[in-house]
């Protein structure tokens, strides 16, 4: 490439320090970025291609020949990851959501294992200024909350956008000069996806100048977030938000503070009006509890806990740490309220396993149904040791409840081990 390119780099792009994983599909936007990095940080760039198997195997192989094509002109290594072919329908069917929001999800996760083999400090995407106005106008028109109109993110953990104030008039301008071939992805002319419908039938009617101003709205809104603070809260295996800091919140923190932790939970259904108005209402009633999108929320005066779905699991109890999905269960150094076990008083087999209709323990004060024990620790769920001869512990702690021994293992044992779950 013609090194006098390097006079055509608009001034608003900024390259971050550290090595570098460019995200590189061979279009128009991240062959620009490419072309940039070979000129000023080429010493410290990667660039990775995910192929996500959807479109024509012809097609497909000849934008791969000219990605290679144009990463050796560069002088820019580029490796590549190909999706099973199925896979991102399969991602879509399974978590009830679009065959591009699937996609999106697979690329990030292969750029960001990508990112962590080749040791990269950033993962470079090719986001532009119209990316950031396409956004904002999907985000009106689907009603989505304001603060949502503040789009892209320059800087979002690892990943970084370098271009979001360059035009795609000065892409083309620079590619133009360059005389470096592109490809098309035949799939952005499918106008049944809103952005595509949006860039073809909505874009060419907006001057640069209406252009640049709804990218500015994007940077005002984002500035307005970051006058205020989120609403802080607990994340583990359960998550736990203060009441009065809720409540005092204003309606767009609250909001932005539920979408983080359906994010979280990675709840793949869009979540409703309804369902905030139902849980602000729970909240301000200090009481109750609501099930929706599979998560369990609990009120109460001083908290909000949100539980994720309950998983049925049983594992063999053998040696410790005893994996149970994404729980496991360990010695640990006791406490006042740490379980002791003399775990050779088992009647073995044993096993690690979810609660189930119709347990019981066998208490100091008598036997008890597990359900009224979880009733009362308002809680939705827990997990129990059994062995053959019934349950020998409760475990509810790692919920935020409290741990029951069976009264069987009460009396005190030098071989007593402290047992607690936590998270994997």
């Amino acid at each position: 490439m013609n090194e006098s390119c390097r006079a055509l780099i608009p001034d608003s792009v900024h390259i971050p320090e550290g090595k570098l994983l460019l995200a590189f599909s061979g279009g128009s936007d991240s062959l620009f970025l490419l072309a940039v990095l070979s000129l000023i940080a080429k010493d410290r760039t990667e660039a990775v291609y995910v192929n996500h198997a959807l479109r024509p195997r012809a097609e497909l192989e000849k934008e791969m020949e000219l990605n290679s094509k144009n990463a050796r002109a560069l002088g820019i290594p580029l490796s590549v990851v190909n999706l099973s072919e199925g896979e991102v329908s399969s991602l879509a069917r399974a978590r009830n959501i679009g065959v591009e929001a699937a996609a999106r999800q697979l690329r990030y996760d292969s750029l960001l294992a990508a990112a962590r083999e080749k040791g990269a400090d950033y993962i470079l995407t090719a986001h532009h200024r119209e990316d950031q106005v396409e956004t904002v106008l999907m985000r009106i028109i689907s009603s989505s909350p304001f603060y949502a109109y503040q789009a892209i993110a320059v800087c979002d953990g690892l990943v970084y956008r370098p271009m979001l104030k360059v035009s795609k008039k000065e892409i083309m301008h620079f590619l133009s000069a360059s005389g470096l071939e592109y490809s098309v992805d035949s799939t952005n002319s499918d106008t049944s996806y809103l952005r595509n419908n949006i860039r073809q039938h909505l874009l060419p009617l907006l001057s640069e100048e209406e252009r640049a101003r709804i990218s500015r709205i994007a940077e005002n809104v984002f500035m307005f977030r970051k006058r205020f603070q989120d609403i802080p809260y607990r994340a583990g295996f359960f998550t736990s938000v203060d009441t009065e800091a809720f409540l005092s919140a204003l309606p767009f923190q609250r909001e932005s503070c539920l979408y983080r932790i359906f994010n979280f939970y990675d709840v793949p259904e869009r979540v409703s009006r309804k369902t905030l108005d139902e849980i602000y209402t729970k909240a301000k009633e200090g009481k109750g509890q609501l099930e929706c999108h599979g998560l369990y929320f609990y009120f109460s005066a001083g908290r909000i806990n949100i539980y994720p779905p309950q998983e049925d699991f049983a594992v063999v109890f053998n040696t410790l740490p005893l994996n149970a999905g994404r729980i496991v269960l360990k010695k640990v150094i006791p406490d006042d309220l740490t379980l002791t076990v003399d775990l050779s008083l088992l009647s073995r087999p044993a096993v690690l396993r979810s609660v189930r209709e119709g347990d019981r323990i066998e208490l100091r004060d008598g036997e008890r149904k597990v359900s009224n024990l979880l009733k009362a620790m308002r809680l939705p769920y827990a997990a129990v040791l059994e062995d053959r001869d019934g349950i020998v512990a409760l475990f509810a702690r790692f919920l935020g409840g409290r741990d029951r021994l069976s009264a069987r293992f009460l009396s005190p044992s030098c071989n007593g081990t402290a047992l607690a779950i936590e998270m994997e």
